[in-house]
Parts: structure tokens; C-alpha cells; sequence
């Protein structure tokens, strides 16, 4: 049944080689190690290239089913035994890999390259007997292979819309200086995000900045300044984050899910490789938003 979930476009709905983004999976680790479960992203004007991390962790209410580093304070339930495996399809482009672990949990992710952006999907499938709650996961596009976008420390080509200002956060408070540290903010989004509640303020890591984005959107800006990219999860993404110590970017998702048993969950999102027109992209981004872009399904 996954497999029918996850069938690849047909051919010819999108353009051909030449007129699309070229993707390409990460490496596997070495067995029984874990590492980055994601994929590299190339279009044609760019240096180098950028990934993402499809997922960085996934968790529920039943423990971290995966993570994609090490960390002693987050140690996954287990650790995904083969490695799960990229699939291409020459046709068209796209990639596509599934895994289920020993818990019960299925989780999938889906890429869908065109001329200028990748159509993300990443699923997660109940098939334990409980109720998992706060499915939750982490997307990371790390910004660090691309010489056009991989300036480390610094916010100055990294924006948003604020107050209808497609705006540069680096003019943020408070300042990377105020905090005596190099940049690594969290952002809310009007709407969902105002309900945030948590810490202003992890030492030696991240804050949360003062203004709140109007869309939850993240892009930065080349270094030529002639294209950006930009990464969105939907619309009721709570959170925008850049860690620039990396760099990466971070749009969600943040939209936790409750899955039955028997039903999964689909989060959707994008990857935009565009002229820096911030007036194409609020369309672009405008025309892509609906209700169905994040939902539980039963099957």
C-alpha cells in the first residue's frame, strides 16, 4: 500500500533533464552507523550544491524513532537496519525511499524535482496497535556545500517578510552581538507561532528574535545577489529558524500530528530555487498553500 502511496509522476509531467533541478541521494554510512538520510539539490547557475535533511529526526509519543547525528541527551529508539535506500526514476527525476522500524513505525520521503523547485513529501504510516501522538519531525537544508549560499556567521542575505518588508534579518533583535555569539535565531510566524509560549533563550545556541514573520517562508539570497532559495513547509508552520553556524535553513515542519493505528500522516513542503524576485516567490508561495498540504489519512 506504501508503495502506491509514493507512485512517481508519470512521464512527462515534468519538463525534461535539461529544463529541471538535478537531485541526487547522500551517501549511506557505514553499517550500523547513522547519518544523513536526505539528498543534494544542483541548479544549473549554482556553485557546489545544497541538501536536505529528509528527516533530521522524526519522534512521536512512543520515544525518537530516528535521528541523523548523535547525541548522548537523544538516543533513538534504533538505528534503521539496512539503510534505507534512495530510488530514482530517470524518467522524471525523482527520488523516493521508505523505511519501516522495529516499532512499527513507517516513515517515507518523496522529491519531486522541476525548472526551478523540488515538491518534498514526507509520510508517516501507524502500524502499532497505539495511538502515536505528537508525530513530529525536523527538516534541515544545509546551505554549507554552495559556495553561493554557504557564507557562514552571518544573516546578512538571509530574509522573510516582516510587516510586509521582505526583510533582512540580520536588522533582528536581539543582535548577534547583544548575545555576544554568532547567529543562530528562531523566528515565529504570525498566526500559529504566537501562541509560542517556551524559552526566549538557549545558552551558547539559539534565541528567539522580537519580530514575527508574516509568512512562513525562510529564504537567503546568493552571493551575487541574482537568485535566492527559499524553503516552506505550509501554512500553519508555527516557526522559521537559521542556524548560520552551518548554515542551514528551517521552515518546519512544526505542525505536530496525532496518528491512529492504521492511518499516516503526510507533511508537504517545497524547495525554491528562483530569481531574487520576492514578489515571484509570495506568488509562488501563495498559489501553493491549501488545507490538504499537511494531513492523517486513513487506509
Amino acid at each position: 500500500m506504501l508503495t502506491l502511496l509514493l507512485t512517481l509522476a508519470t512521464p512527462g509531467a515534468t519538463p525534461p533533464p535539461a529544463e529541471r533541478l538535478v537531485l541526487e541521494p547522500v551517501a549511506a554510512p557505514a553499517a550500523g552507523r547513522t547519518g544523513i538520510l536526505g539528498f543534494r539539490v544542483r541548479a544549473p547557475w549554482m556553485r557546489g550544491w545544497i541538501e536536505l535533511r529528509m528527516p533530521e529526526t522524526l519522534a512521536t509519543s512512543m520515544g525518537l524513532h530516528f535521528i541523523d547525528h548523535v547525541r548522548s541527551d537523544m538516543p533513538p529508539l534504533s538505528v534503521p537496519k539496512p539503510w534505507p535506500v534512495w530510488k530514482q526514476d530517470r524518467r522524471n527525476g525523482s527520488l523516493r525511499y521508505s523505511h519501516r522500524t522495529p516499532e512499527g513505525v513507517e516513515f517515507a520521503g518523496v522529491a519531486r524535482p522541476s525548472a526551478d523547485e523540488v515538491a518534498l513529501e514526507f509520510r508517516v504510516r501507524n502500524r502499532t496497535k497505539e495511538t502515536l501522538r505528537n508525530a513530529n519531525c525536523q527538516m534541515c537544508l544545509v546551505l554549507s556545500p554552495s559556495p553561493d549560499f554557504g557564507e557562514r556567521n552571518t544573516l546578512a542575505t538571509t530574509r522573510t517578510w516582516v510587516g510586509g518588508t521582505f526583510a533582512n534579518l540580520a536588522e533582528t533583535t536581539p543582535s548577534p552581538s547583544s548575545k555576544g555569539r554568532d547567529p543562530w535565531i528562531l523566528m515565529r510566524v504570525r498566526g500559529p507561532g504566537e501562541a509560542y509560549a517556551g524559552p526566549m533563550d538557549y545558552p551558547d545556541g539559539w534565541w528567539v528574535v522580537d519580530q514575527i514573520a508574516d509568512l512562513p517562508v525562510i529564504a537567503r539570497l546568493s552571493a551575487d545577489a541574482k537568485h535566492l532559495v527559499a524553503v516552506e513547509w505550509g501554512a500553519r508552520q508555527p516557526m522559521l529558524m537559521s542556524n548560520t553556524r552551518i548554515p542551514c535553513l528551517h521552515a518546519g515542519p512544526g505542525d505536530p500530528a496525532t496518528i491512529e493505528p492504521g492511518s499516516e500522516h503526510v507533511w508537504r513542503g517545497r524547495i525554491l530555487l528562483l530569481p531574487n524576485d520576492p514578489e515571484q516567490l509570495r506568488r509562488r508561495l501563495e498559489r501553493g498553500w491549501s488545507p490538504t498540504r499537511g494531513r492523517a489519512d486513513r487506509r
